[in-house]
């Protein structure tokens, strides 16, 4: 006998639409025409803003990075020119050179300001990919057929960046004028950390408006998933990140004796260097379900009854559910009332202790029901991506090195993941016969060694996780009023909005008239955003990539593509981005909170 599957409602709750009506008044907001949204961000494609990793502060090399953002932030100016006109209350900033921050000063300091956020630079195109590329990466290609902008950029980030400028433009056209203040800003080499740009801009924000003084913060993040894309289980479903996994670059140098390859140890730099990596992969990170995981699984709950969601999953997340719920006082009441007789009197037989096991149990099979990507996503992992070594077939080789990149579950920290080396790596050390340094602390001495000697150091930026935006409960009132909004937005039953030909100038259609909102979970951004640089500010900070909840035309899903050939997004994305931010500027300047 199976128990009864819960309402989606008790473990997927969703909140109203917002309704907008109080808020605006008899205030009509003047939105860009389609044609005006396609052609904004195909312009901003087309300005190359690349940046690549551990480049010279702006100070020291001021002409790389003028050439690069001079001409963007030039056409930015002239692009949004309510923004950019003397008469208007929008203030533009440049924060580290190349930093823009804009700041619409609202009328009520008693509220705290809104800061919405997207960066600027791109990352590189491999130059012996550029013929993979259905159109060149940087043409901003307007493909009315597929009704899809190509090029790097066109997803990450310039689209949340245009957008987001165009919301402000047009509340400013339409006579807007904000109770609480509202803050765009962008950085400049997010994708290489952030330390030039984000960095630099939550500083100067803290240093004008104090520790904790944001009320909300929205940056690019997880995306509205289409019922075609991996991990929708066929319902289309919104996913504002209330959390992201922290980051660890590991760096690991082998040295040891050169010479003739004729009479080598036995093991070269090489060699040592592969079994450490081996070692690594036989024992990747476990599998594990914390109580911090939990946007993850309400994301799976939220999906359970998917058409695609597999029948062993749906069954798992069945007695996680029963299990959780029955092991809460507050929850079991009512759980109680929907238990058929039988189940009940099974009930009788469970201790507290029992209760907590069985929780336990119902965890540990949902994770073994999970594919590999889910699990990924769930726990700390570990990628090998670079390995460098010898010069010559014939030539011991006398250095080798391999980087190895972590991102860090959400009850995990970085501490705990060096650690792993440390239980790992120090019995190989011994085994094979080197010595070895972690993190400048020296565990097995070279006294005892013949092979050579191997150091693991963390590189660049190692970011811990923080503690999750609140999304339940009583302080959770950012995270509702964002759901809300997002439901406001984005509805199933409403077509995605084309583009029919480059002549016209049509108004998007109002989403009024549609009633099937999208379903809202929270969940955990699996990538680093420049948002790490922001957490003294507010403890509300929301990951959302506001994009089209339809499938692209295209037949490929825009997700697999970012960072990677073929970069693009479908013409609805752009526009219900622009309607999002400024559907998000009135509900958040017109609430308390």
């Amino acid at each position: 006998m199976k128990a009864t599957l819960p309402p989606t409602a008790d473990v997927c709750p969703q909140q109203e639409p917002y309704d907008p009506r109080e808020a605006l008044g008899n205030l009509h907001i003047q939105r860009p025409s389609v044609k005006t949204s396609v052609q904004l961000l195909s312009e901003a494609v087309q300005i190359d803003t690349t940046v690549g990793d551990n480049w010279p502060d702006p100070d020291e090399e001021p002409e790389r990075w003028n050439e690069i953002f001079s001409p963007f932030a030039s056409w930015i100016a002239s692009s949004f020119p309510h923004i950019h006109s003397k008469e208007s209350p929008v203030k533009r900033e440049m924060i580290h050179h190349h930093g823009l921050l804009y700041t619409w000063e609202g009328s009520d300091a008693s509220l705290k300001p809104l800061v919405l956020m997207s960066h600027q630079d791109v990352v590189p195109v491999e130059q012996n990919t550029v013929d993979q590329w259905m159109y060149p990466p940087f043409s901003g290609h307007i493909d009315l057929e597929t009704q899809t902008v190509w090029g790097r950029g066109s997803v990450d980030c310039k689209l949340w960046l245009v957008s987001s400028l165009s919301a402000i433009e047009s509340l400013l056209q339409s006579g807007f004028q904000p109770r609480r203040t509202v803050i765009l800003s962008y950085g400049f080499d997010e994708e290489s950390d952030g330390h030039q740009g984000a960095s630099h801009i939550a500083r100067f924000l803290q240093d004008r408006y104090g520790p904790n003084s944001i009320e909300m913060i929205v940056d690019e993040g997880l995306p509205i998933l289409s019922k075609a894309d991996t991990g929708s289980y066929g319902i289309p479903i919104a996913l504002p990140s209330v959390d992201e996994k922290g980051a660890l670059n590991v760096k690991l140098v082998a040295t040891g004796r050169g010479g003739h390859s004729s009479n080598p140890l036995p093991h070269t730099t090489i060699g040592i260097i592969s079994s450490i990596i081996a070692t690594l992969e036989a024992h990747p990170f476990p599998d594990r379900l914390a109580d911090e995981s939990c946007p993850s699984i309400q994301l799976l709950q939220c999906t359970r009854d998917g058409p695609l969601m597999p029948r062993p999953v749906r069954d798992a997340l069945l007695h996680l559910e029963w299990a959780e719920a029955l092991s809460q006082p507050s929850l079991a009441a009512s759980m109680w009332q929907r238990m058929p007789r039988w189940q009940k009197l099974w009930e009788w037989t469970y201790s507290t202790s029992s209760r907590q096991k069985r929780v336990e149990q119902a965890r540990r099979r949902l994770i073994q029901q999970l594919d590999a990507r889910t699990r990924n996503l769930l726990r700390t992992t570990q990628a090998v991506d670079l390995i460098n070594g010898g010069i010559k077939i014939n030539a011991l080789p006398e250095r080798t090195e391999a980087l190895i990149n972590h991102r860090i579950a959400p009850y995990s920290n970085v501490s705990e993941v060096l650690s792993r080396y440390h239980s790992l790596i120090v019995p190989l050390a011994e085994a094979m016969h080197f010595s070895l340094t972690i993190d400048d602390e020296d565990l097995v001495p070279a006294s005892n060694t013949t092979l050579g000697h191997v150091t693991i150091s963390k590189v660049g930026l190692a970011t811990d996780t923080h503690p999750a935006s609140p999304f339940d409960g009583p302080r959770a009132d950012p995270f509702r009023l964002l759901s809300q909004v997002i439901r406001q937005t984005w509805h199933v039953d409403q077509p995605a909005v084309a583009l029919h030909s480059m002549d016209e100038e049509q108004v998007p259609p109002s989403s009024d008239q549609w009633t099937e909102s999208v379903r809202v979970s929270p969940a955990t951004m699996y990538a680093n955003t420049d948002t790490r640089w922001y957490h003294n500010l507010t403890d509300h900070i929301f990951r959302f990539g506001a994009m089209s909840l339809h499938p692209f035309l295209t037949g490929m899903s825009p997700y697999e593509h970012v960072h990677t050939v073929n970069e693009h997004v479908s013409i609805d994305s752009i526009v219900k981005a622009t309607e999002f931010y400024t559907n998000l500027v009135i509900a958040v300047n017109h609430e308390s909170l």
